[in-house]
Parts: structure tokens; sequence; C-alpha cells
């Protein structure tokens, strides 16, 4: 913890920039800032892989508006005291194109949350990260676990699925027509191996 004592989400907005390494790990956890352990290389894969395929998804659409990704952006998921969790990726389809993409908290609810399990801290607080989505209305939240190579989806509506690295994931409703293998999301990037 970097401070004991409790503060709101909009003190935590106008301070996170002064905090160690301007604020990258930090959040909100009932009113008490956090540092997270900072993820290693087999998270920032997971999420480059996603990303890129994000990517390659938005260029073919056709619609005039798809929405947007915003990274480790914060999600206010509860008050009194302020909880704030940061994903590694938002998926925004609603308001102004990139409207959320410079704002440390998120004024609209994401439509899918993309938050990796890959530290011990996120994995023994996925329960209460993934109740807070929920309960904020994210419509779905994928789960990539790097060590089991597994992806969770977790959907309004729908029993959770647990997609091994031989399954497909799919944007389903969220993201009509994505897709990528369980696989690739986990691959090292063949420009990382000598």
């Amino acid at each position: 913890m970097v401070t004991d004592n409790h503060i709101t989400a909009a003190e935590f907005t106008a301070t996170k920039h002064e905090l160690p390494e301007a604020g990258r790990w930090h959040e909100l956890h009932e009113g008490r800032v956090v540092l997270m352990q900072p993820p290693d290389d087999q998270h920032g894969n997971t999420v480059l892989n996603l990303s890129r395929a994000l990517a390659e998804w938005f260029q073919n659409r056709t619609e005039d508006s798809v929405g947007y990704a915003c990274h480790e952006i914060g999600l206010k998921v509860s008050t009194g005291p302020d909880t704030v969790f940061c994903p590694a990726i938002s998926f925004f389809n609603a308001g102004p194109p990139f409207g959320e993409s410079d704002k440390t908290i998120a004024d609209q609810v994401p439509r899918l949350v993309v938050d990796v399990a890959s530290t011990n801290d996120r994995r023994n607080e996925m329960r209460s990260r993934t109740l807070g989505y929920m309960k904020l209305g994210v419509e779905t939240i994928w789960i990539p676990d790097p060590y089991k190579k597994e992806i969770q989806v977790i959907s309004k509506k729908a029993h959770t699925l647990a997609l091994g690295d031989w399954q497909t994931l799919e944007g389903s409703n969220t993201l009509p027509r994505f897709r990528i293998k369980v696989a690739d999301v986990f691959a090292q990037p063949t420009w990382w191996q000598v």
C-alpha cells in the first residue's frame, strides 16, 4: 500500500500521476491506494496479442461506429469507500469515438473488460474484480490466465466458459465475428524469438 488514508475516486484521479512510476499499476481499493504487482512478459504477450487481434477486427468492420479499446483505464466499481480497478483492456461502444481514451477513470461503462490473471494479487482478487465489473454493468468479461493457458468468459445471461488453448475465443454479440485461437492469445511474438 502506498497510503493508509482513505481517498475518493476524484482524489485518486487528481493525484494518480504523482505516485511512483506516474501511477502505473496503482488502483484504489475501498478508498486506499494500492500498488499492484507489476505484470511479467506473459501478461504483456497476452495484452499485445489481444490488442493486435482487436485492431484487425476494428479495421475489418464496415459500420460507421464500432467502438474502441482503452488500455488500463480506471473503472469505478463501487462508492463509499470508492474502488477503482484498472483492467488491461476495456472496450467501449457508446459515446463519442475515443471519448474515454484520455481519462484516468472512465465515465462510460465498457461493454467488454479484459482482466489478465497474471500476478498473485490479481489472481487472488479476481472474484471481487469480476463481481465489481458485473455490478458496474459490464456485459462481458474475459479473464486470460497465462499460466493455465485458458480464458474464462463471463457474460450476463450465459454460463461461464473456461476455454483451453485448443479452443477459440469468440466475441459473440459483444464483438460480432471476432475470433482468435486461445493458443494465439498466449503465444510469444515471433519477433521476440531469436
